[in-house]
C-alpha cells in the first residue's frame, strides 16, 4: 500500500469514527472504483455502506473480494462480512450460510495449527474516564427515569442495568450501556420524550418495533429501550419484534407477571420493579453468580424459541470474536448455542476446535456457571471457639440446598442473648466460618428476626437452625415466626460438645495436665 493511500484510509477511519459519513464516502467512492479488490479499501467501504443503509452494495463488494482472496483467514473474514450484510438485509437464510462458511474456514485454519492474531485489548479505563465506574452513568439513569416518570411514563431499569443495581447495588462496571424498559402502551410517548430531552436515536440497521438505541450527545452513553407487552394469562413478553415477519425472525422473551412501585431518588421519584428477582431469575436463572461471558440476546433462559434470528446473531458474534483472536469469548458463544440447541453440529465442532486451540496455547477454557435455579440456605450462628458441632451443623445445612449463607451474629447480640461476651470477636468468628468448606458466603450485619421479605430479597429458600434445649427452640422459632413452615428446617444438635464445655475444660486446666508416659 502506498503512503498516500494509507493516509487516505486513515483519514476515512477518523471521519467514520466522528460520524462524518458523507465526507468519508467522498474519499472512498473513487478508491473502491479504482481498487475493487484491495482488502483495505473494501473493508472500509463495506463498513461505511452498512452504516449508511447501503448493505446491498456491501454485498456485491464483499462477494467480489471473497471470490479472489486466498487463505482461510481472509476467506473467513469476507464470509463474515457477507453474513453481516445479509443479516442487516434480513435475508437470514443467506446470513446463516455465510456465517457457516466463515466458521468452516476458521476451523480449517485451526486444523492447520493456526489461529488469528489476538487483538490487544484497549487499556482499562480509569474510574474518572469510565462513566459506569465513576457513577455518571447511574446519575444519568436516575435522571432520565425521573424525567420520564414526571411525564407519566413508567420506565424502569431492566436487563443488565437491573442486575447490577440488585446484585451489586450499583451499575456493572463492565457494562457498556444503560438498559430500561417501558410498557408498550407508553412506547411512543417514551421515545418522543427521550428525543425531546436530547437523546439521539442511533441507527440500529434493523428497525425493531419494540427495541431502540439512543446515545447521549454529551456523555456518549448508549441507552437501550425495550418495550414490554402485558398479555392475558399473567405473562409479559419482550425481545425484538418484526411484526411482518415469521416466528423465525422474532426474539421473544417471556416473564411471569410483575408490578412496578415508585422509589425516591436524589433526582426525583422513579419506577422500579416491586420484585426485581422475578425478572432476573427469568433472564439469568442463578443471577447471583457472575458470568462475564453471558450474552442476554443468546443466553436468556426465558427465550420462547431459539429462532433463526437469534442463531444468526450468535454465529455472527462467534465468528467475530474468533477472527479477532478472542478464543475464550468465541468459545463462550459456541457453548451458548449448544446449550440452546445440542444438535447444532456447526457450534459443537467450533467449540471442539476452539478447545484444542486454547489447550495448545495454554489458555484457560472459560468456566460456564450452572445457570439453573439455586436452592439457597440461610442460617445464623455464634460459632464461638469453632468446634466439631459447628462443622456437623454446617455440613448438614449445606446439604439442604446448593448454596449456604451464614450470618455470624455480633458480639453485642451474643451478650444480649447469653448474658456474656463471646470468647472470640465477631471478625475472628466470621473468618473461621468463611474458611469452612461447606460455607459459600458469610454475613455480619443482618436483622435479628427473619421475615419473608428478607428471604425473598436475598433469594433464600430455607432458614435452618439447631437447638440444644426446648427453651432455645422456642426462642429461635420466635425469630422466624412469620416464615411459612416449608421454609423452616431444624437440624439435629451434636451432643457432647459445646463452646461452654470447651471453656470449662480450659478453666479446669485441661491444657496443663501432665502427659502420660509414652507406651513402647
Amino acid at each position: 500500500m502506498t503512503s498516500d493511500l494509507n493516509n487516505l484510509l486513515l483519514e476515512v477511519k477518523k471521519l467514520i469514527a466522528a460520524g462524518k459519513l458523507n465526507d468519508a464516502d467522498a474519499i472512498l467512492e473513487p478508491l473502491i472504483k479504482a481498487q475493487p479488490l484491495s482488502q483495505d479499501v473494501a473493508r472500509l467501504w463495506c463498513a461505511l455502506a452498512m452504516r449508511t443503509s447501503r448493505a446491498a452494495e456491501a454485498l456485491s463488494c464483499a462477494a467480489n473480494v471473497y471470490a479472489h482472496v486466498e487463505g482461510d483467514f481472509y476467506k473467513a473474514h469476507w464470509a463474515h462480512v457477507l453474513g453481516s450484510a445479509n443479516f442487516m438485509l434480513l435475508d437470514l437464510t443467506s446470513a446463516q450460510n455465510h456465517f457457516g462458511n466463515s466458521l468452516n474456514h476458521l476451523m480449517a485454519l485451526a486444523k492447520s495449527g493456526k489461529v488469528p492474531p489476538q487483538k490487544k485489548n484497549a487499556e482499562s479505563r480509569q474510574s474518572g474516564d469510565n462513566a459506569f465506574v465513576s457513577g455518571r452513568a447511574e446519575t444519568l439513569l436516575w435522571t432520565t427515569c425521573a424525567q420520564l416518570a414526571d411525564q407519566g411514563i413508567p420506565a424502569f431499569p431492566y436487563a443488565g442495568t437491573l442486575l447490577g443495581l440488585v446484585r451489586n447495588n450499583r451499575l456493572l462496571e463492565s457494562d457498556k450501556d444503560i438498559d430500561i424498559a417501558v410498557w408498550m402502551e407508553s412506547w411512543n410517548a417514551c421515545c418522543a420524550a427521550l428525543e425531546q430531552a436530547g437523546w439521539v436515536r442511533s441507527s440500529m440497521r434493523i428497525d425493531y418495533a419494540n427495541y431502540r438505541d439512543y446515545i447521549h450527545p454529551e456523555l456518549g452513553i448508549t441507552l437501550d429501550v425495550c418495550g414490554l407487552l402485558k398479555n392475558s394469562g399473567q405473562q409479559i413478553t419482550g425481545g425484538f419484534a418484526l411484526p411482518s415477519y415469521s416466528s423465525e425472525y422474532q426474539r421473544i422473551s417471556v416473564f411471569p407477571s410483575f408490578d412496578l412501585v415508585q422509589r425516591a431518588t436524589a433526582y426525583g421519584a422513579v419506577w422500579f420493579p416491586r420484585q426485581p428477582e422475578i425478572i432476573l431469575t427469568a433472564f439469568y436463572g442463578d443471577w447471583r453468580t457472575p458470568n462475564p461471558y453471558w450474552d442476554t440476546v443468546v443466553s436468556a433462559l426465558n427465550l420462547k424459541h431459539f429462532s433463526l434470528l437469534v442463531r444468526c446473531y450468535a454465529y455472527h458474534r462467534l465468528a467475530q470474536n474468533w477472527l479477532t483472536g478472542d478464543l475464550a469469548k468465541a468459545w463462550s458463544y459456541a457453548h451458548q448455542v449448544t446449550l440452546k440447541d445440542p444438535d447444532d453440529v456447526l457450534a459443537l465442532r467450533s467449540r471442539q476446535w476452539l478447545e484444542r486451540a486454547l489447550n495448545r496455547l495454554n489458555r484457560k477454557i472459560p468456566f460456564w456457571p450452572d445457570c439453573q435455579r439455586q436452592r439457597r440456605v440461610y442460617t445464623r450462628m455464634v460459632a464461638d471457639l469453632f468446634h466439631e458441632g459447628h462443622v456437623n451443623f454446617l455440613r448438614a445445612a449445606r446439604a439442604l440446598g446448593t448454596h449456604l449463607t451464614v450470618c455470624v451474629v455480633s458480639d453485642k447480640r451474643v451478650a444480649e442473648n447469653k448474658g456474656k461476651q463471646p470468647v472470640m470477636k465477631q471478625a475472628e468468628r466470621a473468618a473461621i466460618v468463611a474458611a469452612c468448606r461447606y460455607v459459600d458466603a458469610v454475613l455480619t450485619e443482618t436483622p435479628a428476626s427473619v421475615n419473608p421479605e428478607y428471604m425473598q430479597q436475598h433469594g433464600f429458600n430455607i432458614y435452618t437452625f439447631a437447638c440444644a434445649s426446648e427453651h432455645e427452640r422456642r426462642e429461635k422459632l420466635k425469630l422466624c415466626a412469620s416464615l411459612p413452615a416449608e421454609m423452616i428446617h431444624e437440624l439435629p444438635y451434636t451432643p457432647g460438645i459445646s463452646t461452654s464445655d470447651i471453656v470449662s475444660r480450659i478453666i479446669d486446666g485441661a491444657g496443663n495436665r501432665k502427659a502420660e508416659p509414652e507406651k513402647i
